[in-house]
């Protein structure tokens, strides 16, 4: 009996098998591709939870598929839940290693600034309650304390993680505005102030770059569409308000180290920038007050209190009121003394 008809027929089921499995392997990467651009569209629209989703089905294909890690690390990063944010951290430093570039390294540092940021907040809100309402038996007060204080070191270090990432970014893109950014409020909250500064600084050095680039095209360039000069006008209103955080971040650094004449020109910025800001004019009456201007105190809270949407009995409302009232005092005495002069 002749072998030929056997060995073909062998060769045949051999190149089913193999064409079948290249299918399979061709089918899964096109799921794959499906899952990373859902995940990514998801993400940019702000919808972390249903990124995180589609971002976890494609690395039930590819577990170590670097571009799904990091998205899903930073869709729990950007969903701000304490515990969703912890659960980023293998997701992250999977994509780190797999990617091993500065974008990785980045939400690898956004993860430490953010969680260390809940664990600080928590820690020093926990802190503050112990010690206006202190507990009736000193030993609980003391390890209530004392946990409180652990908490703290450990979000410190955190900080200290991030900002040891953010120094890698910022060697290879020296003008990356988050990380700038980024690294200056990490180092305010180590209490770098002279450090953070410079960065926060260098920052709106590049804002100003920007705003005053997107001013010359709006003002020059006759041939923008009406979506283009939107689009503009949106971008030049996010630099604005990026400008403005800052700017508050700086203030509250030169609060922290007792120069109040910086600190009030830095709210002298932000209402250049935005002279609706009621906060910033509260902020700057504060300042104008512990200088001793109680006139130009007076003309900001003035400003505070018509455009706040806090209720009258809110402590920042009655505080600005007491200044006011204040002022009217010292004029209603000095218009009684030159009258009787």
């Amino acid at each position: 009996m002749p072998r030929f008809p056997f060995f073909a027929f062998a060769t045949l089921l051999c190149l089913s098998c193999l064409s079948c499995s290249s299918a399979e392997q061709e089918d899964q990467q096109a799921r794959l591709e499906d899952f990373r651009e859902r995940a990514a569209q998801y993400f940019n629209s702000g919808r972390y939870p249903q990124a995180f989703q589609q971002a976890q089905l494609g690395l039930r294909i590819e577990p170590d598929d670097g571009g799904l890690n990091l998205l899903a690390g930073r869709a729990l990063v950007m969903q701000r839940d304490l515990q969703q944010v912890a659960h980023a951290l293998a997701y992250l430093e999977t994509a780190q290693e797999e990617l091993d570039n500065y974008k990785a390294d980045y939400s690898l540092a956004e993860f430490h600034f953010r969680y260390g940021s809940m664990l600080y907040k928590f820690a020093q809100s926990e802190k503050e309650n112990l010690l206006h309402y202190p507990v009736e038996e000193p030993e609980v007060q003391k390890e209530k304390l004392a946990l409180c204080e652990e908490r703290i070191g450990k979000a410190e270090n955190h900080f200290r993680q991030a900002q040891a990432l953010l120094d890698d970014v910022l060697e290879t893109v020296p003008e990356n505005l988050d990380a700038l950014e980024m690294r200056g409020q990490v180092l305010a909250l180590l209490h770098q102030g002279e450090a953070a500064l410079a960065d926060l600084n260098q920052a709106l050095d590049i804002l100003g770059k920007s705003r005053k680039y997107k001013n010359r095209v709006l003002a020059t360039d006759t041939n923008l569409s009406v979506e283009q000069e939107g689009r503009i006008r949106r971008d030049l209103e996010g630099d604005i308000q990026r400008e403005v955080a800052i700017r508050f971040l700086i203030a509250s650094i030169w609060k922290s180290e007792g120069d109040i004449r910086r600190e009030e020109e830095q709210y002298t910025q932000i209402l250049n920038l935005n002279p609706d800001m009621g906060v910033a004019y509260h902020s700057r009456g504060l300042c104008c007050y512990e200088l001793g201007r109680l006139a130009e105190a007076c003309a900001d809270m003035r400003e505070f209190v018509s455009r706040t949407d806090l209720e009258f009995d809110s402590p920042q409302v009655k505080q600005a009121m007491q200044i006011i009232e204040e002022f009217g005092a010292l004029q209603s005495s000095n218009s009684k003394g030159n009258s009787s002069n």
